[in-house]
């Protein structure tokens, strides 16, 4: 049964539509990257998919059911969301990090133990433990985007959405980061990732969306969709037909 998916959804900021009748499907367990140039809607589309700003026309469902019919707080229990930027309250890098548990706080509105456990966890798999106690405003780009990750893991979703989550990081990072969302999607999440690196989403990513001035140009498994010829069509960039000698995923190289 897919997780999550779009029938027909139009949306437009003023006059003119962003998002042009687009219509997919996620599924469980699955690393989906998004992709695009510039402008093509690659945002909106994160944000529909939270429930964040809602469709002109068309329908976004959860579970089969009409993503309208969520509460704000059923959805944070389901979706978490890590947009472009995010704002770092004057708060230490695990008091950041708890943010994530709040949707499942008991009625005294404090953490328990299982949620301070998460929260640990999540900063270790990310590389920030020893950072738990530093002002999130005082670290690096890089280390601040980390931090954001680590919350949106301490959610504990079943839907990850990230845009653009390999901001700010260096290549080592951006490596590890991806290998950890992947890891996400093989225990049952369903994740998808703005990424604007081709080649991160061919290695990592189990099927790729691309958008192109706000409509669904084409989808499918990497190996298939990243063509010299789409590649020279969306991204107006030559490409020859490379190959990753050990995986056999493409290589966007021009």
């Amino acid at each position: 049964m897919d997780k999550m998916r779009l029938e027909n959804v139009t949306f437009a900021y003023g006059a003119e539509p962003v998002v042009h009748g687009v219509s997919l499907s996620m599924k469980p367990g699955h690393f989906y990257g998004v992709v695009g140039p510039n402008g093509a809607g690659k945002s909106t589309l994160l944000k529909l998919l939270d429930g964040f700003i809602r469709p002109r026309e068309g329908t976004v469902y959860l579970d089969g059911k009409d993503l309208r019919t969520f509460s704000l707080a059923r959805l944070a229990r389901e979706i978490a969301l890590i947009p472009q930027s995010s704002y770092y309250f004057p708060f230490t890098v695990e008091e950041m990090v708890m943010l994530g548990r709040a949707p499942f706080y008991s009625r005294l509105g404090t953490p328990s133990a299982r949620d301070r456990e998460i929260v640990r966890a999540s900063m270790e798999i990310t590389g920030i433990a020893h950072l738990a106690g530093r002002l999130a405003s005082s670290l690096s780009g890089g280390e601040r985007q980390r931090v954001t990750i680590a919350r949106a893991f301490a959610q504990e979703t079943k839907v990850l959405l990230l845009d653009e989550p390999t901001t700010h990081l260096d290549l080592e990072h951006q490596i590890n980061t991806c290998r950890l969302l992947q890891r996400k999607s093989r225990e049952g999440v369903t994740v998808a990732a703005v990424l604007h690196d081709l080649n991160l989403a061919a290695s990592f990513c189990d099927h790729v969306f691309v958008l192109a001035e706000g409509r669904l140009r084409e989808e499918g498994p990497p190996e298939e969709v990243f063509k010299p010829e789409l590649i020279a069509e969306v991204f107006r960039v030559t490409v020859p037909p490379l190959h990753h000698p050990l995986t056999g995923r493409p290589i966007i190289a021009p």
